[in-house]
């Protein structure tokens, strides 16, 4: 019987090859940070062009493949008809964007939705009907809703 020889690595090569093993395994594991949406100001405004004032607006958000839920931040117009909400964000590695993914196509097949999703309602005004503006990641957010007034 024949013995196969393995080559013995020299010590700089062994060191060279565990620098490489180990950036890979901080890059696999290093929770990258992804924009769900930017930061959304908004201004509300009647058929008029007037600014709404005192109106509820709700932003609600989720990144679809990397979360089990929704999220929503509730604030309120100002005099101005302006409302701000923040940049919206989740970290996760590449290891558990990878699993993520295998076990949404594994539970739903390639029909899941796997993108981030952010809208807006702006909503409780007997005075005025509720709008809803949906954030698209190809666009930037919008930036004015009209909503109409109730007769």
């Amino acid at each position: 019987m024949r013995k196969i020889q393995i080559p013995k690595l020299g010590p700089r090569l062994v060191k060279v090859l565990a620098a490489i093993v180990l950036v890979l395994a901080i890059l696999l594991i290093f929770p990258f940070k992804t924009i769900i949406v930017p930061t959304w100001t908004l201004k509300v405004t009647d058929e008029s062009g007037n600014p709404v004032q005192g109106i509820k607006v709700t932003e609600h958000w989720q990144h679809y493949l990397l979360e089990s839920s929704g999220h929503e931040d509730l604030r309120q117009l100002g005099t101005d008809g302006r409302v701000s909400f923040p940049e919206r964000t989740i970290r996760a590695s590449l290891l558990r964007r990878f699993q993520a993914t295998l076990s949404r196509l594994d539970e739903t097949g390639d029909k899941a939705r796997s993108e981030p999703y952010a809208s807006v309602v702006v909503w409780g005004s007997k005075t005025h009907e509720t709008a809803v503006a949906v954030y698209h990641p190809e666009l930037l957010p919008q930036s004015e809703i009209v909503v109409h007034t109730t007769r």
